[in-house]
This record gives structure tokens, sequence and C-alpha cells, in this order.
């Protein structure tokens, strides 16, 4: 799936299918595959962002074996060997390639999981959340996920507290049988916490659901021990510059700086310290 809300160009011969995300709310039908069709949330797109092309693939595609989920202009780099994490491309640039997909069977003889490469942070991802989104809805999802699936918790401990590297942007690439386990996991935590939150009046954070899904597949992923195929991701951008040196430098300075802070800063949940 490539989630597009807004006309622009973007992939769209086999295997990529435009999926038009929030469009039983939106003001134009931009001629791509709605998320609005049978069995859907697509009404929920503000708060539940990409989830609601996720949700509905889960409910009513069943003709994949593989299920992907990308960005109109964020794409997996399925040729490359950089070991950046991101990647900028022009538009110009990106739309003049060619764009090899692998043969998935082949891939997940080997891996259980694509992911996109993860950057890596100065702090641990609690305080990551906590400067950058509502300190108090993560600490929601943690209770419920404490009540609903247990066994998550050293996982979400590990990822959030003593962590600091996260594959961004609810990119993956999953067999179905996986993807489907993961999203019956991720949207039975989410439905909860929709009915306990209070959701933020403010645009950027009223995308709750989705920040918080961003962690969650790293989470699933950690708990359930899978195997990862790390890939870079293509930005399709005319602005930011972005390659492997930046990545490697910042990368080193972040990780450097985590560890010399890391004794002085919060590594467990409130009330579980030492």
């Amino acid at each position: 799936m490539v989630c597009a809300h807004k006309r622009d160009a973007c992939l769209a011969e086999p295997p990529y299918l435009p999926v038009q995300v929030g469009r039983a709310i939106a003001r134009e039908d931009l001629g791509y595959t709605g998320d609005d069709s049978g069995e859907n949330i697509s009404a929920k797109n503000r708060n539940y962002c990409e989830l609601t092309a996720q949700y509905w693939a889960w409910k009513n595609r069943s003709d994949a074996d593989y299920i992907g989920l990308c960005h109109y202009r964020r794409y997996f780099d399925f040729g490359s060997r950089s070991l950046a994490n991101v990647k900028t491309r022009t538009p110009a640039e990106f739309f003049a390639s060619a764009h090899p997909v692998p043969d998935m069977d082949r891939v997940f003889r080997r891996y259980d999981v694509v992911l996109g490469r993860p950057k890596y942070y100065p702090y641990n991802l609690y305080t990551d959340y906590s400067r950058q989104h509502i300190r108090e809805d993560l600490d929601l999802l943690r209770t419920v996920l404490g009540e609903k699936y247990p066994d998550y918790l050293p996982a979400f401990d590990r990822f959030f507290f003593r962590g600091n590297r996260l594959s961004h942007f609810n990119m993956f690439v999953m067999p179905r049988e996986r993807f489907d386990a993961y999203s019956v996991w991720l949207f039975d935590l989410l439905e909860e916490v929709e009915r306990r939150i209070r959701i933020s009046d403010d645009p950027v954070q009223a995308r709750v659901m989705g920040y918080m899904s961003e962690r969650l597949l790293n989470v699933y992923v950690q708990h359930n021990r899978l195997r990862i195929c790390y890939r870079p991701v293509v930005m399709v951008d005319e602005r930011k510059r972005k390659g492997t040196l930046k990545f490697l430098f910042h990368a080193g300075v972040n990780n450097l700086l985590f560890f010399v802070t890391y004794p002085f800063r919060k590594h467990a949940p409130s009330g579980d310290e030492g």
C-alpha cells in the first residue's frame, strides 16, 4: 500500500497499490483505492493516520501473500547497499529511476519482517515521546498494555526506557499471517486507549494513534523476536539532503550521548526504578 492523503505523484505499478487514506472525510476523491469500503475506520484518519489503510487491508484484502505499507513520499529502498536510515531524492530523480522489488518468498525465508533502518536518539524513547508528544497518552498506553497483554510489558519498557533507536513511519512488509496477528494485537490495544483517552484539540497531537503505533510496531517485533530485514527509506523531497555520511555522524554522536547520560536519565517506569 502507498498511503496518500492528497494528489501527488506516487508509485502505482504492481506490487504498489495507492490507497487514499481518510477518504470518508476527504474533500476530494483522488481516484485511488479508498480506505472507506467494506469494514473500515476511514473516518478516524485524523487520529489513526496511515493506520486506516492498514485496518482496511486487514479487514478487506485476503488476496495477498505479503502486505506492506509505505507512503507517497516514503518508500523502502530495496536496491541500495546504503547504511543510511533515510535517503533523500528529488521527485525528478526518484520517478526517473527503476524501483525493483525483491522476491518476497526469498526474503521471508531468512526474515520475518521488513522495517526501515532505525534512527538513533541521544536519550531514551520515553524521553523522546515526552518531548514531542503528550506523555500522559503514553502512560495510558502502558497501563492498557499491562491490562490486556502483560507479557509485552518487559519489551515495552526495554524499548522506551532503555533503548534509543526507532524504526519510523509505520512502514513494514510482513507475511499475511504475521500481518493479521499484528493487526489483531495493535487495534485491540488502540481501541481500548481510544475509549479512555482525551484526544488533543491540536491537529498534530490529535494524530496520537499513529504516533503510538509507530512505537508499538517496534515493541511487537522485539517481543516476538522477529528476524528483521532493515532497509533504508527513500524520502521523495525537494528540500533536505540526507545520506550515509550524515546518518553515520549523527548516529555516532547520539549513541555516545545516550551512553554517557544514561545513568542520569529515567530508565524504568515510575515506581519501578532500581
